[in-house]
C-alpha cells in the first residue's frame, strides 16, 4: 500500500516527540512544518530529521546563521511570532498542497484553530472550524459545556477591570481567573476573597501580558472568571495520596467521542500538575459517570476528527465537573505511556483517523487493566520548600543536584527513568511553578498505590543539591 504523506505543525506541547514521529512515521510519511523554529529544541530537531521526508521552516523568523540554533530546552517560547491567522492558515495551506498530504496534525496548543481552518480549505479530516474555536477560547468551551448536558457553571468574560468587578459579584468567591487562550495552567489564579480580588486581577493581567503567544491565536476576551469546582476526594478514592481530579485521553471520530484511559494523579501544587498515573484505580462506577460526562462536553463542542485531553474535578456525591478539554493530545509522557501500559499507540490511531476517518487499532471501550501502573513525575521547587530545604522566600538558586531518599520506593515500585536540569543551571523562583521542573522520573509497579507512596515519600525527603542563593529583601 503507497503510504500517505501526513503534514506535522511541528511545536511545543502534546505528545513528546521522542515517540510521535517515530510511531507515526512507521505508517507514514511525515511533512514537518516549524512555523516557530525558536520554539523548537536540539532533541525535537533532531526527531524531527531523523523521521520526516521534509522539513519546510518559516524563513521570515531566521535572521541570521546564528538563528538556526535550536536551545537545549523551551517550555514556553517566549519569542514573537507576528503572523495574522490568515497567513498562518495560507502558510499551512501552502506546504500542505506542495507534498499532497491527505492529513495535517499538531500537537500544540496554539496551532489547533489555524490548523482546522487549513483542513477546511484542503478538504481535509479535521476537528472542524467551530469547534476548534470553542476548544481554544475558554469562555466559548463553557459556555458549550453548560449547553451540553453537564454541570452547569457559572462564567463571565473579562477583558476590563469592570468587567471583572460585574463577574465577582455574579460569580462570587471563589472562583478561577484564567487567561482563555493559554494552555499549561500558566496564569491560572483561584481568588478565595473579595477583599484581594482586584490586586490579583491586576497581577495576572500584567503576568499575561508579559507572555508572548503568536498573533494567530484569537479571542473573544482575554481572561474567563468562572466559579471554582470543590472536589471531594473520599466520595472518589479509598486510599490518600491521588487528587480529586483526573484526565482522559480520547479521540473523536465523525464526531463520536471515544474514550482511551483515564488518569490518576497526584496532588497539584497550586494549578501545576506533580504527576499522572497511566491508569485509573478507580471502581467501574465512577469510571462510568466520568466517560459520560466527558463524552457530552466534547461531542458538544462539536469536534470532528481529532484527539482530545479533558481534565475532570471529582465533586461531592460523584458529581463530574468538567474542567476543560483541549482538542489535541495530553503532555508530559501520558501518551507514550499509554503504549507502554496497553500496547495501544494513539498517535499511530489518531493518523489513521485522519487520514482514513477510521482505525482499525482504535479500543471500542475504556482501557483497563494495565500490565503494569506508569507514572509520569515531576519535582518542584515548591517540594524543597515544604520539606525546609529551601526558604519561602528564596529568589534564585543555582541547582547542581538531587539526591533521591534510601528506601523511598514501596512494593514493587522501580524507578526506570531519571533525568534533572542541567548541573549549575540557575532557578528563577519567582516564576510559575511549573516552568521550574528540577526533576524528571518514570515509576513503575504492579500496584498504584505503592507507586503513589514512593512519589510521596521522594517529595518528603529528596535532598536538593545547590549553591548560590538570594533572598528577596
Amino acid at each position: 500500500m503507497e503510504r500517505k504523506n501526513v503534514l506535522v505543525i511541528a511545536d511545543l506541547g502534546g505528545c513528546p516527540p521522542h515517540m510521535f514521529y517515530k510511531s507515526v512515521a512507521e505508517k507514514y510519511n511525515i511533512v514537518s512544518y516549524i512555523p516557530r523554529p525558536f520554539a523548537i529544541t536540539k532533541s525535537h530537531a533532531n526527531f524531527i530529521e531523523t523521521y520526516s521526508i521534509a522539513v519546510v521552516k518559516d524563513s521570515d523568523y531566521f535572521k541570521d546563521i546564528s538563528d538556526f540554533e535550536h536551545p537545549d530546552s523551551v517550555y514556553w517560547a517566549q519569542k514573537e511570532y507576528d503572523k495574522p491567522e490568515e497567513l498562518v492558515v495560507e502558510d499551512i495551506v501552502k506546504v500542505a498542497k506542495m507534498f499532497n498530504v491527505k492529513a495535517i496534525t499538531t500537537n500544540n496548543e496554539l496551532f489547533i484553530a489555524p490548523m482546522a481552518k487549513a483542513c477546511e480549505k484542503l478538504g481535509l479530516r479535521g476537528a472542524g472550524v467551530e469547534a476548534a474555536q470553542k476548544a481554544r477560547d475558554k469562555n466559548l468551551m463553557r459556555e458549550s459545556f453548560n449547553s451540553s448536558g453537564v454541570k452547569s457553571v457559572k462564567s463571565k468574560r473579562v477583558t476590563t477591570l469592570e468587567d471583572f468587578r460585574n463577574a465577582l459579584e455574579h460569580v462570587g468567591v471563589p472562583l478561577v481567573l484564567k487567561p482563555t487562550y493559554l494552555a499549561s495552567s500558566i496564569g491560572v489564579t483561584f481568588i478565595h476573597e473579595k477583599e484581594t480580588a482586584e490586586d490579583l486581577f491586576f497581577k495576572a493581567k500584567a503576568y499575561l501580558e508579559s507572555i508572548d503567544v503568536p498573533k494567530a491565536v484569537t479571542f473573544k476576551a482575554p481572561f474567563i472568571v468562572e466559579e471554582f469546582l470543590e472536589g471531594e476526594y473520599e466520595d472518589w478514592y479509598t486510599e490518600k495520596g491521588y487528587s480529586d481530579y483526573v484526565s482522559v485521553e480520547g479521540m473523536m471520530v465523525n464526531g463520536k467521542y471515544y474514550p482511551l484511559v483515564i488518569h490518576d494523579k497526584t496532588p497539584q501544587i497550586g494549578f501545576t500538575e506533580t504527576a499522572h498515573i497511566t491508569s485509573t484505580v478507580l471502581d467501574d462506577d465512577a469510571k462510568k459517570r466520568i466517560i459520560t460526562a466527558v463524552a457530552k462536553a466534547n461531542e458538544g463542542l462539536g469536534l470532528q476528527y481529532c484527539s482530545t485531553h479533558t481534565e475532570v474535578k471529582l465533586m461531592k456525591n460523584r458529581e463530574v465537573g468538567i474542567i476543560e478539554t483541549a482538542a489535541r493530545f495530553a503532555g508530559w509522557n501520558m501518551i507514550p505511556n499509554i503504549k507502554k501500559a496497553y500496547n495501544v499507540d494513539a498517535a499511530q490511531i489518531l493518523v489513521d483517523i485522519l487520514c482514513n476517518g477510521y482505525s482499525s487499532d482504535l479500543p471500542g471501550e475504556l482501557l483497563d487493566n494495565p500490565l503494569e501502573y506508569i507514572a509520569d513525575f515531576h519535582l518542584y521547587p515548591y517540594n524543597f520548600k515544604q520539606n525546609g530545604q529551601l526558604p519561602i522566600d528564596l529568589e534564585t538558586v543555582i541547582f547542581e543536584d538531587i539526591k533521591l531518599p534510601e528506601n523511598a520506593l514501596v512494593g514493587d515500585t522501580k524507578i526506570t527513568a531519571f533525568n534533572t536540569i542541567a548541573k549549575g543551571s540557575e532557578v528563577d523562583l519567582t516564576l510559575f511553578e511549573a516552568f521550574n521542573g528540577l526533576a524528571y522520573m518514570e515509576l513503575k509497579g504492579n500496584n498504584s498505590h505503592n507507586i503513589v507512596k514512593s512519589i510521596q515519600n521522594i517529595q518528603k525527603n529528596a535532598e536538593l543539591i545547590k549553591k548560590g542563593v538570594s533572598l528577596t529583601t
